[in-house]
């Protein structure tokens, strides 16, 4: 009952924070046997909440650290919901290893019933765009699960999670679906030599798993491929006939031009270092003007013409009393949500999720409020509600307007200021021919 309700309700912010949720393949886990789910975790509670909204209404199952399951109410929400307890011995010590027999006898019975368990298969919870070394502990629990299970049917499945931004409202998030690995296939080697299979499963679970997201070799060159992309990703989407709205077509190009980082910092180090440079100074100039880059991309920027802009101006004027309705109606819980939110949360990789479950309680209070509130000026339950759906639809309108008014507001800057364009469009050309001698 109580993750049904989750579910419903949280289906109203998760388009709010998460612009484009996408997943490709969900039938390699929509299948009738036991699933195992092996899964990068860049992004805390979020990752396995946004699946489970994808794969609804089928009910997935996650592992998550022991340490926060505090016995009473806590605990007892936690587990009503799907999570299985999950100990390291840097949270629990060996007292807490122990307890993990519990949690795998947990997991080998659900997944006795067909269920679908997530597996952190890194270990650890960290935003970077790249996959950590798997822990060993998986190929142990998969091989365990089908010994005690006994069902030849079980799979793992390789998942890659990628974001655009994990902790930043308004980004993406892509759930790469790889093949199922059948378990089966490994049982006899298991059985002759445990230790071997092992790291036989392993080779083959981590590949996979590298190829579903965007892996930076190199730490040193995070900035760098987001700033290649950046420079680059529409155009190659263009160029390709891809869909810049399909985020599955705009994984292939990202990996596309991650790799080409990657191969550079290998082979062409001196470009690369080039580039590095004249992009901190073109990306510094642009923050320095609040712009954006796109402005200055041919493919783009052709729509920046004064015609153009004063039939944007219209469309802000109209949309103006709109969004006005939906400050009045929602600002207060927003700037409460993010007050709250940035006081209680100190790792980045926890944000998106205190977010969303904060705002589910402030938006739930304040409504409840707002509609106490109106029904008494109103004396009408009908228009009581009809302000409050007003309300909620203004918030929605207000995602797109917002944008919509920052792109109108560039788009005069560069058109009152000829040198500076000149200027920023000069140092673009120059790091896209540093990106071709990549």
């Amino acid at each position: 009952m109580v993750w049904h309700i989750l579910r419903y309700w949280i289906s109203f912010f998760i388009p709010v924070f998460y612009k484009r949720l996408q997943a490709n393949h969900l039938e390699n886990i929509k299948v009738k046997g036991p699933v195992i789910i092996a899964m990068n975790h860049p992004n805390a509670f979020t990752d396995p909440i946004l699946i489970t909204s994808l794969t609804h209404p089928m009910k997935l199952k996650f592992m998550a650290r022991g340490d926060v399951f505090k016995p009473g109410l806590i605990t007892s929400l936690l587990e009503s919901i799907g999570i299985v307890p999950i100990f390291r011995i840097q949270d629990g010590g060996k007292e807490g290893l122990k307890k993990n027999e519990d949690a795998y006898r947990r997991v080998n019975y659900l997944l006795s019933k067909n269920s679908k368990i997530i597996v952190f298969a890194e270990g650890l919870c960290i935003q970077e765009r790249r996959l950590r070394p798997l822990k060993k502990g998986v190929a142990r629990m998969v091989f365990g699960a089908f010994e005690a299970i006994n069902n030849e049917h079980l799979v793992v499945v390789p998942i890659g999670v990628n974001y655009s931004n994990p902790s930043k409202l308004r980004s993406n998030a892509f759930y790469n679906i790889g093949e199922p690995i059948r378990v089966r296939e490994f049982i006899e080697a298991y059985r002759n030599n445990p230790a071997r299979a092992n790291r036989a499963f392993m080779d083959v679970l981590e590949p996979r798993m590298k190829a579903l997201v965007t892996h930076i070799q190199n730490p040193d060159d995070d900035e760098a491929v987001l700033q290649v992309e950046t420079l680059c990703k529409r155009a190659e989407l263009l160029k390709q006939q891809l869909n810049p709205t399909n985020l599955e077509h705009d994984f292939r190009v990202l990996q596309q031009l991650t790799e080409k980082v990657n191969a550079a910092s290998l082979q062409n180090r001196e470009v690369l270092g080039e580039f590095k440079t004249q992009a901190k100074a073109y990306f510094d100039a642009l923050r320095a003007h609040n712009l954006r880059d796109w402005l200055f991309d041919p493919s783009q920027n052709a729509q920046s013409n004064p015609i153009h802009l004063v039939s944007r101006c219209f469309a802000l004027l109209a949309g103006a009393p709109i969004w006005a309705l939906a400050m009045i109606g929602n600002y207060l819980p927003f700037l409460l949500t993010n007050y709250i939110t940035k006081k209680i949360v100190k790792n980045i990789e926890f944000f998106s999720s205190f977010y969303i479950g904060i705002a589910m309680i402030v938006f739930l209070i304040y409504y409840v409020l707002c509609f106490i509130t109106l029904n008494v000026v109103f004396a009408s339950g009908l228009l009581t509600f009809l302000s409050l759906f007003a309300f909620g639809l203004s918030a929605w309108f207000s995602l797109y307007y917002v944008p919509f008014f920052k792109k109108t507001r560039g788009m005069f800057v560069i058109q009152n200021n000829k040198v500076l364009v000149a200027q920023l469009s000069s140092q673009r050309n120059m790091l896209l021919a540093l990106i071709n001698k990549l």
